[in-house]
């Protein structure tokens, strides 16, 4: 058959074309369409300061779901991150208020509750075998009680104001939550994809039997995702505690769903799948649309309805969409 055949063009053609599609995440079709849709509705949605506030309201999210992708693609479910930053963020609070101790102690606090969090999540999986779901979701209701019972369900208020800094402060021109969350995806990304523990964190998702039989520990890899994740719980609940200047309670329930939603919306539909480049672009969609409609003046009890409408949509046709794709 000759190469100036119709027929032989048109097939490679569509291997090029599937060749494309399949190299970028499904949800980047989604989100570019969503995109287009808020920018024809409403005009001051495709301007810098818009981008800006949505990068900087939106880094809490954005470091959570970090944590939440090496956790998923090692197989496991993370659904505890909500209540450890709330945890984190009230403890940074009540050590500045209360125990009066330097902003970067208090912040080392909250980073610590965070980790310490994330390792006992990966004992609770590893050594006692308790399913993940059930594991987090538990660090998730005592976190939350913790968080309620230390100032008895009240707001911790009067911190210093240098506390602002993570928050609400600015870097090299830009704002400081949006620096933090790019640091974080960058380590993430490099973790994930140019180092030893990447490789063991897809064996763990992928054929954890593989990994047993060269000889790595893998409950060990398996306690590192979960303590990553813990981490990155504790440096969220840093930037909310700051932008806010005040550590509320209740403040992180639900966050834990939004970034799990986000996670699998990126791609990571099964374990041993995923990247940190699709949790972005699944943390994205959530934030674009929350954003949207914020411009647009959609009421908040309608936002709620919209969001989960559009989001269990947008799951369901990207799962679609990446199994005609991929096979």
């Amino acid at each position: 058959m000759r190469n100036g055949d119709p027929t032989m063009q048109l097939t490679r053609g569509r291997v090029a074309l599937k060749s494309i599609l399949t190299s970028v995440p499904t949800v980047t079709w989604i989100l570019a369409a969503m995109v287009l849709f808020f920018a024809r509705t409403e005009p001051t949605f495709l301007t810098l300061s818009n981008a800006a506030n949505l990068l900087r309201q939106g880094a809490v999210l954005l470091i959570l779901c970090m944590g939440v992708i090496v956790v998923k693609i090692a197989g496991g479910i993370e659904l505890s991150v909500g209540g450890v930053l709330t945890l984190a963020g009230m403890l940074m609070a009540w050590s500045l208020v209360y125990w009066h101790v330097p902003l970067f102690v208090s912040v080392l606090i909250a980073l610590a509750v965070g980790t310490i969090c994330g390792v006992l999540n990966g004992i609770f999986v590893t050594r006692m075998q308790v399913p993940s779901f059930i594991a987090t979701l538990g660090m998730q209701g005592m976190s939350i009680g913790l968080s309620l019972a230390m100032n008895k369900g009240s707001v911790v208020w009067g911190m210093p104001k240098t506390a602002d800094w993570f928050g609400n402060g600015i870097l090299l021109g830009l704002p400081v939550p949006m620096l933090l969350f790019l640091l974080t995806f960058v380590l993430t990304f490099v973790l994930l994809g140019w180092t030893p523990f990447g490789v063991y964190v897809y064996a763990l998702g992928g054929n954890e039997a593989a990994l047993k039989l060269a000889g790595r520990p893998s409950w060990w890899y398996r306690v590192l995702t979960f303590t990553y994740a813990g981490l990155m719980a504790g440096l969220a609940g840093v930037i909310m505690t700051s932008r806010t200047m005040a550590a509320q309670p209740t403040v992180g329930q639900g966050m834990e769903f939004e970034a799990f939603s986000a996670v699998v919306l990126g791609g990571s539909v099964v374990a041993g799948r995923g990247t940190a480049i699709g949790a972005l672009l699944g943390a994205l969609f959530i934030l674009i649309l929350r954003n949207g409609l914020n411009v647009m003046g959609v009421a908040t009890y309608y936002q709620l309805a919209i969001i989960g409408v559009v989001l269990i949509s947008a799951i369901v046709l990207s799962v679609l969409l990446d199994r005609r794709l991929h096979g």
